[in-house]
């Protein structure tokens, strides 16, 4: 449902243009089908009793089809490791804040309710490559880490995950 109203409406594009251009296969535009996929990837994150999402983005950057080859179920703290707040940034790249009562650009994020500061710089690409090299390390840990409990596929996406300035 959610799925469907994320590519086909109109109003969920007014209010997160991001998903306008989005479709959906057309194998998953019979329930049946999708639900035969999700119901054979979603056991580890149930075993588990994690919190899960459907994921679009994560195995190919910028991807705008929802389908058995390009979305992924991923618990939500790994799904909130590729979210970016581009409507907070301003004219800033991404993971980038000026501060003007410094005059400084700061680098950080927020990840599992938690901000991370992680420094102030002179200049937006200073902030910028230091948040660049945190993110890209923070998600290869998580891989790490869970290496054993998410598909192959997503592993290996996020090890070779690069943020990039236009992000």
């Amino acid at each position: 449902h959610y799925i469907m109203n994320r590519c086909y409406s109109t109003a969920i594009h007014e209010l997160y243009p991001k998903y306008k251009g989005c479709k959906v296969c057309e194998e998953w535009l019979n329930y049946s089908n999708f639900k035969l996929w999700y119901d054979e990837h979603v056991l580890p994150w149930e075993i588990l009793g994690e919190d899960f999402e459907i994921d679009k983005d994560i195995l190919i950057k910028g991807n705008k089809i929802y389908s058995p080859e390009t979305v992924c179920l991923v618990p939500k703290f790994i799904n909130a490791l590729f979210t970016n707040e581009k409507k907070n940034k301003g004219d800033c790249p991404i993971g980038v804040y000026f501060e003007k009562d410094k005059n400084k650009f700061r680098a950080g994020m927020a990840y599992m309710g938690q901000k991370i500061k992680l420094g102030t710089f002179d200049t937006a690409e200073e902030a910028f490559n230091r948040y660049k090299v945190y993110k890209e390390d923070l998600i290869r840990d998580v891989a790490e880490q869970y290496r054993d409990m998410i598909p192959d596929k997503v592993y290996r996406a996020m090890m070779n995950w690069t943020v990039e300035i236009e992000d």
